[in-house]
């Protein structure tokens, strides 16, 4: 009973965050979002929200996390299934380009929340775009030493090509379809240039 009991608090506790991050992708902002509507919107009692969150804040904290985890382990299973570093390059910026289209609420309140200076979720956006450059750096490094070919400044170059990614991703969210395939060459074609930067600068 007990078990069970813990099971429908976290379904129920899900479905709010999967009810919030629905109406992001439909153009809201978050802040815009109140506790009553966000319990509507899951179809539970307003005084129900508390069971699985002290306040919106929370909610927010905890739907950047979720996102930041799916993100990860997105990844991970491209750099798995993808040996050849320029064909990585390619399928990297097209995960995250698909990921952004799929998730594309919280996607754009991570890029706002990280450059709004007053935002309750700036640090934790911020740390998120940390996380992801130094795991990609660290990757870059990897991948250099089995390569032979030496990397300089792999933290600067990760978060060149993160920045690029998920600026350029959101952008694409508005742009005509037909252009997308272009934004998209274009973006591997910006990486690409950044890991041959980096590869010269070492060689020199």
């Amino acid at each position: 009973m007990v078990g069970s009991r813990k099971q429908q608090k976290a379904l129920t506790r899900q479905r709010l965050m999967d009810a919030v991050a629905a109406e992001l992708a439909s153009g809201r902002s978050f802040d815009t979002l109140s506790l009553r509507e966000a319990a509507k919107l899951a179809g539970i009692a307003p005084t129900s929200f508390y069971r699985h969150f002290h306040h919106m804040e929370d909610l927010g904290l905890a739907l950047l996390e979720e996102h930041g985890k799916s993100l990860f382990a997105l990844m991970e299973n491209v750099r798995g299934q993808v040996t050849d570093g320029r064909s990585l390059i390619r399928a990297s910026v097209e995960a995250v380009y698909d990921f952004i289209f799929t998730n594309q609420g919280l996607s754009r309140m991570i890029v706002q929340e990280s450059l709004s200076p007053e935002s309750p979720f700036r640090d934790a956006s911020e740390n998120l775009f940390l996380a992801i450059s130094s795991d990609l750096a660290e990757y870059l490094e990897q991948e250099a030493r089995k390569r032979g070919a030496p990397l300089a400044y792999p933290r600067l170059a990760a978060n060149a090509m993160v920045s690029i990614m998920f600026t350029t991703g959101i952008a694409l969210l508005n742009a005509p379809e037909v252009d997308r395939d272009r934004h998209v060459d274009a973006a591997v074609i910006k990486v690409k240039m950044i890991v041959r930067g980096a590869e010269s600068l070492a060689a020199k």
